[in-house]
């Protein structure tokens, strides 16, 4: 039985690489430490997966821990703030059964291919100045 664990980070326009690179440094960190789990680690950016994040109730912000059990259908969100401690703590919390789950929608549902990120910071928006 596997359980796949999501991170999700800040949309790029929402923070920086900096920023980005340390999310997934300890998304690796934390599935080095619980790699005897039955863990399978992902992570996406806010925004992509529109659906998926509504689906899972996702609009209190990022970044954001999810665990899902295709198994038994089932998922938990993690409900504090986003360290190596906390997620640990949840995952714990996940095998042990001891975590809050909700059923997963009717159907499932699915993961939409993205764009590769290419490791740097957003590009600046552009707006063109309309003179009225």
């Amino acid at each position: 039985m596997t359980i796949c664990v999501i991170g999700f980070v800040p949309n790029i326009y929402e923070s920086n690489a900096v920023d980005r690179n340390n999310y997934i440094k300890n998304l690796v960190e934390i599935a080095k430490t619980n790699r005897k789990q039955p863990f399978t680690f992902f992570w996406l950016q806010a925004g992509d997966q529109l659906d998926l994040e509504r689906n899972l109730g996702l609009g209190f912000g990022f970044p954001a821990v999810v665990a899902v059990s295709p198994a038994k259908s089932l998922y938990a969100t993690m409900r504090s703030a986003f360290s190596n401690e906390n997620v640990n703590t949840f995952l714990t919390k996940v095998i042990t059964g001891s975590s809050p789950t909700d059923p997963l929608p009717k159907g499932g549902f699915t993961v939409k291919k993205v764009s590769k990120w290419d490791g740097k910071d957003a590009a600046p928006i552009i707006e063109e100045n309309y003179d009225l």
